[in-house]
């Protein structure tokens, strides 16, 4: 074989792997940092789970069946009652609806624990197509099942076009149970409204493996009206935000809620808020109007936030409240994501959102 300027000569054969594994190579680290889309289901396609609230899991954590809440079935949206599945199953999103915990109600009975006030307990499902997922909740807590007045106090409704728009109806004056009247720990196991759309992440995501966490949501708000003084002009508010919720990758004590108010019935909600929730953990939500106006009623808004950011500020700030929290985001995890409604009072509101992501776009 001939040398050429004193260069070793590669066989044509060794020359083609060669450059093959080159091009292998560099695909390999270009998928790696190629951005994902981390939420799952944004199209709200396949339907809503009950995994949040009646997951029962095993000695590994993991979750691979239901709690037994009997008389009463739990079901998956659309699916029907989880007993009557084959296997288990559950969906990506499902709901936060608050908790009602050992109270007495209106017929002296001793509740331990509510179950009728959550749509995987208690819905009709009205309308179910590929291209329309339509169910609704009615409070008719102690009516007789031939009562005419069953079915006539909507108390919730979710209209999804499965293809990433949502819309939602709550009346929160027909409410089984509406009871709190602050936000305090006396009100932690007896909490006041809540319809958030929920979603877990089974597998935490760490923050330290991406770049950048880019979050988008449009809504639009159509209707927010309070129906009674109850219990406060100061107290009573309806509020769309979301939240995302962190945990501390070794140490359990740390945890926080970082998120961002949409719309709300108070004007003074509209300023960034960093306080402590009912069960202790720091929360720090910033508000819509940092980088637009105010939103008005029939007005769709689209929000953009980069979430590293937004965290970031969140943990410098939130050391005035827990001081031992790090103030480094590679820290910590995602563990949760909500968007919704909740608030103090007698409200009833229209509103939808679409759009909705979390695009993560990985460390190289």
């Amino acid at each position: 074989m001939k040398e050429r300027f004193n260069r070793p000569v590669i066989d044509p054969p060794m020359n083609f792997l060669f450059t093959v594994w080159l091009l292998f190579g560099t695909v390999l680290l270009h998928a790696a940092e190629t951005p994902c889309q981390l939420l799952a289901d944004t199209a709200f396609a396949e339907g809503f789970g009950a995994a949040f609230i009646y997951g029962k899991r095993g000695e590994d954590s993991v979750i691979r069946g239901y709690r037994d809440i009997a008389p009463w079935q739990i079901h998956l949206i659309p699916d029907g009652p989880v007993k009557t599945l084959p296997e288990f199953k559950t969906h990506p999103w499902d709901f936060q609806e608050g908790l009602h915990h050992n109270y007495t109600n209106q017929r002296g009975e001793h509740v331990r624990e509510l179950h009728a006030h959550r749509l995987v307990v208690n819905h009709v499902l009205e309308v179910n197509t590929s291209e329309k997922l339509q169910f609704a909740q009615f409070n008719n807590d102690g009516l007789a099942k031939d009562d005419p007045q069953r079915d006539t106090k909507l108390v919730k409704r979710i209209t999804s076009d499965r293809y990433g728009t949502l819309r939602i109806h709550y009346n929160s004056q027909n409410e089984i149970r509406n009871a709190a009247i602050a936000h305090t720990a006396q009100w932690a196991r007896d909490t006041w409204p809540h319809f958030l759309l929920n979603q877990r992440f089974e597998t935490p995501l760490p923050l330290a493996d991406y770049d950048k966490l880019d979050f988008k949501v449009s809504f639009e708000v159509d209707a927010m009206q309070r129906l009674s003084p109850w219990p406060g002009a100061n107290r009573s508010s309806m509020n769309l935000n979301f939240m995302f919720h962190l945990k501390h990758k070794t140490d359990p004590e740390q945890k926080l809620f970082v998120g961002m108010m949409l719309f709300t019935s108070s004007e003074a909600k509209y300023r960034t808020h960093l306080g402590v929730e009912q069960h202790g953990q720091v929360f720090y939500r910033e508000s819509v109007t940092r980088d637009q106006p105010k939103p008005e009623f029939g007005q769709k808004r689209t929000i953009t936030r980069e979430l590293r950011e937004m965290i970031r500020d969140a943990l410098k700030q939130a050391q005035e409240k827990q001081p031992a929290l790090s103030t480094n985001p590679d820290d910590f995890t995602l563990s949760n994501f909500s968007i919704g409604l909740e608030g103090m009072g007698h409200w009833t509101t229209e509103c939808e959102f679409s759009g909705l992501s979390l695009i993560g776009t990985p460390r190289p």
